[in-house]
């Protein structure tokens, strides 16, 4: 019988965090918010006791590069783009009022999370803005045999500015629906689905073409070969819908509609060698069409191998190695309208030195082929939407390259008291020069839970 290891209690939240604060809107577009995967025995929630948690919170961010500019050296046009009395670094300081719970009600319980931000610029004070987000989440179970999720989210961020050379403020509303439910069979047989509806909103009117509507669902079934160890496959659909494309878009002459729908069928494994490490992953095969463009309905047309795995090994009672790889289509939050096949691979080593002190490192690396559907290749009425300066479409596919690296600790002198310090440095190198930069952010909050 195996138990849960102290590294991985307090370090995977940790690395979790890192994530969240720099990765979610930059190279880890793949991957998304909100719900957790069906149910299963290693994700149960734990309906042993109800408890909230109400907090407040202070970050501190510097930010050398806030809009994702290239440099000069690099596409010399940026100097000119860059608004008078605009500070491309810049120091935010962000507090947070919120809580979180989970209450039990009978056999079901509810999570909960709640938080409101307010973003303070202290160069461009016309960035400040307020941010939130709220989730609710019910676990609900008939029998023991069968139990599933229903739930909705909503968050209220800036938009990211790394694909614009765009120099104003922009928030994004997101809102999700979702319901899902597993059921197991037999000791061996489970089958489980989901379905999942997102609504992604840009406030700036410029950015509207980026708006998206979009629809999930799958079904899957998974085997138990052992205790530990389980085979699956899994069909997901979704279906995509932009309420405000790019008026007359084009791509190499022909009108382009950008909705699209998206068939994925994958096969699913998990697998536990040793007490020590495990193992997961999946792989499919991905096929996207845009049925809207009836003259031309492979335009746009995509379709190739999907994967990804995961690999976790705690050598001791303190030290943990989490290894993600991952093959995709993908699209970032603020950039929807621009799809790419993103290959990457990402290495985070932890180490919890005390019962106070946790250190986190995450190494990674992420190559991006952008797709003919994307805004890059859209020739609109006025000229390219990622046009270079002059109005010059792009030479070629686009084709992008990021490396990161980053870290972070967590001390915690008291239950109720959280401080934490990261720092993290990005590179993109891209074939059309106005899309790479650099970028150093450096990081320090404390937290305050009653």
């Amino acid at each position: 019988m195996t138990t849960t290891r102290p590294a991985l209690r307090i370090s995977v939240p940790l690395a979790a965090c890192v994530t969240a604060c720099f990765l979610a809107p930059r190279a880890q577009a793949q991957l998304q918010y909100f719900p957790p995967v069906p149910v299963a025995p290693e994700n149960m929630p734990d309906n042993t006791v109800s408890w909230f948690t109400p907090y407040l919170q202070y970050i501190w961010t510097y930010d050398n590069n806030v809009f994702r500019i290239p440099s000069v050296h690099n596409y010399p046009a940026v100097a000119a783009l860059i608004p008078p009395g605009t500070s491309v670094a810049d120091h935010i300081n962000t507090g947070s009022v919120g809580f979180d719970g989970h209450w039990l009600v009978s056999r079901q319980s509810i999570d909960y999370d709640f938080e409101v931000d307010e973003n303070a610029y202290v160069r461009n004070t016309d960035l400040n803005n307020p941010s939130g987000l709220a989730k609710a989440l019910w676990n609900w179970s008939f029998a023991a045999d069968f139990n599933g999720q229903i739930g909705s989210s909503y968050s209220r961020a800036l938009t990211g500015f790394a694909d614009s050379l765009f120099f104003q403020r922009d928030m994004i509303d997101r809102q999700e629906y979702f319901a899902n439910g597993r059921y197991q069979v037999g000791p061996r047989l489970a089958i489980y689905g989901g379905v999942d509806d997102t609504y992604t909103r840009n406030e700036n009117t410029q950015e509207r073409y980026n708006d998206l509507n979009l629809g999930t669902g799958k079904v899957g079934a998974e085997l138990a070969t052992s205790q530990l160890n389980s085979l699956g496959v899994e069909y997901d659909y979704s279906h995509g819908h932009y309420p405000d494309p790019v008026a007359n878009a084009r791509i190499n002459g022909v009108l382009y509609n950008p909705d699209f729908d998206q068939d994925t069928l994958s096969v699913l494994f998990k697998y536990a060698p040793t007490d020590k490490t495990t193992l997961s992953g999946d792989a499919g095969y991905l096929i996207r069409d845009y049925p809207n463009n009836f003259d031309h309905p492979h335009i746009g047309q995509f379709s190739g191998d999907i994967w990804h795995l995961k690999g976790q090994w705690q050598p001791t009672d303190k030290t943990s190695l989490l290894v993600t790889a991952s093959r995709d289509l993908a699209a970032y939050t603020f950039a929807q309208a621009d799809y790419f096949v993103q290959t990457g691979v990402s290495l985070s080593p932890s180490w919890v030195q005390s019962e106070k002190l946790t250190w986190v490192l995450v190494v990674a690396w992420y190559d991006q082929n952008y797709i003919n559907a994307s805004t890059g290749y859209i020739n609109a009425s006025t000229g390219y939407i990622n046009a270079t300066a002059g109005g010059v479409p792009p030479a070629g596919p686009r084709h992008d390259t990021i490396t990161s690296q980053q870290a972070a600790l967590q001390y915690t002198p008291i239950r109720a008291l959280v401080f934490t310090v990261s720092y993290r440095h990005e590179l993109r190198n891209s074939n059309q020069p106005q899309f790479g930069y650099g970028d150093d952010i450096a990081n320090a909050g404390v937290k305050l839970k009653f």
